[in-house]
């Protein structure tokens, strides 16, 4: 257990080591010759707080590397190994074990929510209009569930797609393409595939973004939905950037899934735009229907 936690960037502090019960050549007898050991006669709180002090969550990143030989891969090798020993065939969809979840999630110990559909990764299809100076730029975004591959996955958008052409234009617009991905997805090996890695309802978001831009290098962002019409992004210059449905001429703010604006945000960055050209606002466009958003830029610092 000791291992298990310094593995996943927790401080340790051993108070008592059994060295001489292992293989002196495996990863854990590894981190008892590298881990600090407490100190028995000395005072108690400064080696606490010296630990905590000088402590990196990558600290023991080469011990976490030999944790498993195939990370993320156990429900996959497990499946095909279970269905080998009875004779049978695997079924077609990925195989995956339920990720445990924050105690929040459920009254009991072993609660895990079932899968949402925000929770499922999500292969995001954006098309980006610049209409500066008349109007605020416009971006749409389509969202397909991304189940991966098997008989009951649904055929996949082509990432090769077009946009028909504004008027006056007659080439079609290329329409780029992104994953999304929440970090509780039940498939956690999809995790590094994700662009842009999702949130919801956390208690420091801001906290949670700058941790999940640490935990997921691969991504470009880190989105957390605030609130029913908010969402907080972290983007790679360390920047937060406020995303808020913006009031109508009624007064009623015109809402939709907040991760959506995410998505868009990505495609306007992924482009090279400069993000203090929304400060402006930005419109969000989901099947015949605008979202006009009001967005907010906190520097990182």
């Amino acid at each position: 257990m000791t291992y298990y936690a310094a593995a996943i960037g927790t401080p340790v502090l051993l108070g008592a080591f059994p060295a001489q019960d292992l293989d002196p050549a495996s990863p854990v007898a590894e981190l008892g010759r590298t881990a600090p050991r407490l100190r028995p006669y000395e005072p108690l709180l400064p080696q606490l707080e010296k630990l905590l002090t000088g402590h990196h969550p990558d600290r023991y990143a080469q011990l976490t590397a030999l944790a498993s030989s195939a990370p993320g891969a156990s429900a996959g090798l497990l499946r095909r190994t279970f269905y080998g020993l009875i004779g049978l065939s695997e079924p077609s969809p990925p195989a995956y074990l339920p990720r445990l979840l924050a105690p929040a999630h459920g009254g009991e110990p072993t609660a895990v929510p079932p899968a949402t559909p925000l929770r499922t990764p999500l292969q995001v299809l954006t098309h980006l209009r610049d209409r500066r100076p008349t109007a605020p730029p416009e971006i749409t975004v389509t969202r397909y569930a991304d189940v991966g591959s098997g008989p009951y996955a649904p055929s996949a958008p082509s990432t090769a797609a077009y946009a028909p052409a504004p008027t006056g234009q007659a080439t079609p617009q290329v329409v780029a393409s992104h994953t999304a991905i929440h970090e509780d997805a039940p498939d956690s090996t999809r995790l590094p595939l994700a662009d842009v890695v999702l949130h919801d309802s956390q208690p420091e978001p801001a906290a949670w973004t700058q941790e999940a831009m640490r935990r997921h290098r691969h991504c470009a962002m880190a989105a957390c939905v605030t609130a029913p019409d908010t969402c907080l992004v972290r983007v790679p210059d360390g920047s937060l950037v406020t995303l808020t449905a913006a009031s109508g001429p009624d007064g009623r703010r015109d809402r939709c899934d907040p991760a959506v604006y995410a998505s868009a945000l990505y495609a306007w960055y992924e482009r090279g735009k400069p993000l203090a050209d929304l400060l402006d606002g930005l419109a969000v466009v989901t099947g015949d229907v605008a979202h006009r958003l009001q967005v907010t830029i906190t520097p990182p610092g």
